[in-house]
């Protein structure tokens, strides 16, 4: 059977490597550049990656699964350190757990109860799929550094304000609730066949069965007592790294591990189906029995205007919401750092991520020096610029390098009413990227989309076997 995959980012990349180890015949059309936002570039002596990155959920998450199944080896990852608030110059941990809160100097005493107590408060009762940030906060009477905080972890979780992003977004960021809890509940045709559909190895169909009959409100409370368990003790559901030679790496890693795939550079414009399927490209038009899209699915109703079950979910695809992002990388004297630790931090006014790669490989920057990266959301270049200067006393025009970086970081934000396409359109076209998961951010995001498209495609091979053997 031959799959056309539609993209070439980290999930068409995943889509196709673990496709074409599970026999398929894959060919595998990108427009522009090969990985995506998982991709690094070489200037001027520095390699920068596209956007600042942190891989999540190492220990045992989708992408670490698939590539010890299905690559020829694995990136050396480094552990990624901790989380930081600089405020007046200074470091403070992000809390997360119950001692954190309690301790954190980022926000004054009488704040540290009311959130404490509000955050096991809602785990014991639980709260509503689209309940915001904002709509439990505005309740506390909280300063305002407290308000400008959780602003700014919003937009760190989801790449929008408390006023849209979901608090289920902010409890699993948190590592307070399983992700796969709010998983059933995410996608807005609930049949998602939980029967047939296994998401992870954590979770079975049964209990994708006994949360979907409960509900949302009740699988919340029902989990609680292990929710509170993990805030009160601290402990994580994941460990987060980054990869020795920049993100490239991982790109690297799959196309090293590529033996059959044949990679056409070519812009699709068009997906008809017929008996089987024609992709139709700027230079040329490709039978397959198979596609699976990995570029942005609101562009489907544009490039795959005839096939029924696109047609039917129109308006959900064309009114997905993204977040634009700006991403400045700078150079400097590795005696200058600012940020001369293992980890990154969050500025609170304007909300940014800022990480030095160098502290990680040193090889990512020339000799004796440092390559720091700072990632906006819809911020301008200038805007950009005075808060580099408020925070870490950089002139970034005088630096030893500079570069800028506009892009879209996830293909779907994690917002307030958001539709996430289930990656099963129908038994042979499918859809993978960070718009059909809405679990964790990125990377592991359009990994876990790629471990639900395989579940799906593989039992229905499965299931043909399966009658086939009784036929005969």
């Amino acid at each position: 059977m031959r799959v056309g995959v539609v993209g070439g980012g980290i999930s068409g990349l995943l889509s196709a490597l673990s496709l074409e180890r599970e026999g398929y015949e894959v060919v595998l059309f990108e427009k522009d550049k090969i990985g995506g936002l998982c991709r690094s570039e070489k200037i001027d002596g520095y390699q920068v990656d596209i956007g600042v990155h942190a891989i999540t959920m190492l220990n045992n998450g989708p992408l670490t699964r698939l590539l010890k199944k299905y690559s020829k080896y694995l990136p050396n990852f480094r552990p990624y350190g901790g989380y930081y608030v600089r405020l007046n110059n200074e470091l403070h941990k992000i809390p997360v757990s119950l001692q954190d809160w309690l301790t954190t100097p980022i926000i004054p005493h009488k704040d540290k109860i009311l959130i404490t107590t509000k955050i096991m408060d809602l785990m014991s009762t639980g709260f509503e799929k689209d309940v915001s940030v904002y709509d439990v906060v505005k309740t506390l009477g909280l300063s305002d550094i407290s308000l400008k905080f959780f602003d700014t972890i919003s937009y760190f979780l989801s790449g929008e304000n408390m006023e849209n992003t979901p608090l289920w977004r902010l409890f699993t960021g948190a590592g307070y609730i399983p992700e796969d809890d709010i998983l059933p509940f995410i996608y807005k045709d609930s049949k998602i066949n939980p029967m047939k559909s296994i998401l992870t190895k954590k979770i079975n169909p049964e209990r994708i069965k006994s949360i979907l009959s409960k509900g949302f409100l009740k699988t919340i409370k029902d989990g609680s007592k292990n929710y509170i368990s993990k805030f009160v003790s601290g402990g994580r559901y994941s460990t987060q790294g980054y990869p020795l030679g920049g993100i490239q790496s991982i790109t690297n890693c799959i196309l090293n591990s590529l033996e059959n795939t044949e990679i056409k550079y070519e812009e699709v414009i068009s997906i008809e189906k017929e008996k089987s399927y024609v992709i139709g490209t700027n230079e040329d038009s490709y039978n397959v029995d198979m596609v699976v899209f990995s570029a942005p699915s609101r562009t489907l109703p544009d490039i795959a205007k005839n096939i029924d079950e696109i047609k039917k979910l129109e308006k959900h695809l064309r009114n997905i919401k993204f977040t634009n992002s700006l991403t400045v990388w700078f150079g400097i004297d590795e005696e200058k750092n600012p940020l001369n630790y293992v980890g990154s931090e969050i500025w609170i006014d304007p909300p940014a991520w800022a990480k030095c790669i160098t502290n990680y490989d040193k090889s990512l920057a020339p000799k004796g020096k440092a390559l720091i990266g700072v990632s906006f959301v819809n911020k301008t270049e200038k805007e950009a610029y005075e808060a580099i200067e408020k925070y870490l006393n950089i002139d970034v025009d005088k630096a030893d390098f500079l570069h800028i970086q506009k892009a879209v970081p996830e293909q779907a934000s994690c917002c307030i009413g958001q539709f996430f396409v289930y990656p099963k359109i129908n038994d042979s076209f499918y859809v993978v990227g960070t718009d059909a998961d809405p679990r964790s951010m990125g990377i592991t995001r359009a990994a876990y989309s790629v471990e639900v498209m395989l579940s799906e495609l593989l039992n229905i091979a499965n299931c043909q076997r399966f009658n086939l053997k009784r036929h005969l």
